[in-house]
């Protein structure tokens, strides 16, 4: 692992001790307990630890709270001070790097294409809503934006689609519950409904797109996910649990319409 994610809180850039223990090998709590020595003897001397190392937490992936520390710059140089050979010498460039492109980040990069930075996320808030993307969706599209720019998004949280209700495309629960109708004939029926509506954008050949979205009504049956063929698109996902009240509620309005 040569990359080392670098991010802002309260005024400070920081990186995370797990992905410092990756990059020096080490496991991560042998590498806590390094930084608790060197805390400890920063204290003893009436240093301030919070210039070098601040204690923070983590849950994993089992839920259990694990200690964890945000490094500082200063806090990675004692901890590249320890170090020799190779490894030290790749983990220093490596840090010293990550450092710099975050600084310049926020002192050169806060404008770009003549459009403050601020105004072009707030534009993505803007499209997020009006295609009424799901948590999941919006942070994907927020992450691809600022990868773009090279801009680090280890501050982003990881969410994930919801993992109480199962969701699925249409295609795959109409052969799942063996329901004898294809989606382009439902999807007519969701559409009529008002489940579904459709919307527009403009392809990279100037000609005009269209693409299926879960209305607000709709929701309530399921999500809007990024499509995975285009991100200026979403594509509805609906939950399984719910899939065949929503079959029978649009089959029944259609029968009496």
């Amino acid at each position: 692992m040569n990359n080392l994610t670098v991010f802002e809180q309260n005024g400070q850039l920081l990186t995370d001790s797990r992905e410092v223990a990756m990059m020096v090998e080490l496991e991560h709590y042998n590498l806590i307990k390094k930084i608790k020595s060197y805390a400890k003897h920063l204290t003893d001397v009436n240093f301030d630890v919070s210039e070098y190392f601040i204690e923070s937490e983590y849950k994993d992936s089992t839920g259990r709270t694990l200690p964890r520390y945000l490094c500082t710059k200063k806090g990675c140089d004692m901890i590249a001070n320890k170090m020799t050979g190779k490894k030290g010498v790749i983990f220093t460039a490596t840090y010293i790097e990550a450092f710099e492109k975050m600084k310049d980040f926020i002192e050169k990069g806060t404008q770009y294409v003549g459009i403050p930075l601020k105004e072009q996320v707030e534009s993505l808030e803007v499209v997020a809503s009006m295609l009424r993307m799901n948590d999941a969706s919006k942070l994907l599209m927020l992450k691809g934006f600022y990868d773009s720019y090279h801009i680090p998004t280890g501050f982003l949280p990881n969410y994930e689609f919801n993992g109480n209700r199962e969701m699925k495309s249409l295609t795959a629960l109409l052969k799942e519950n063996n329901l004898g109708i294809s989606a382009v004939q439902f999807n007519k029926k969701l559409l009529s409904a008002g489940i579904l509506e459709e919307k527009e954008r403009q392809s990279s050949k100037g000609r005009v797109k269209k693409f299926k979205s879960l209305t607000e009504k709709g929701l309530k049956y399921g999500e809007n996910a990024v499509s995975p063929h285009n991100q200026k698109e979403v594509q509805p996902l609906y939950y399984s649990d719910t899939f065949n009240e929503l079959f029978e509620m649009v089959m029944t309005a259609d029968l009496s319409a």
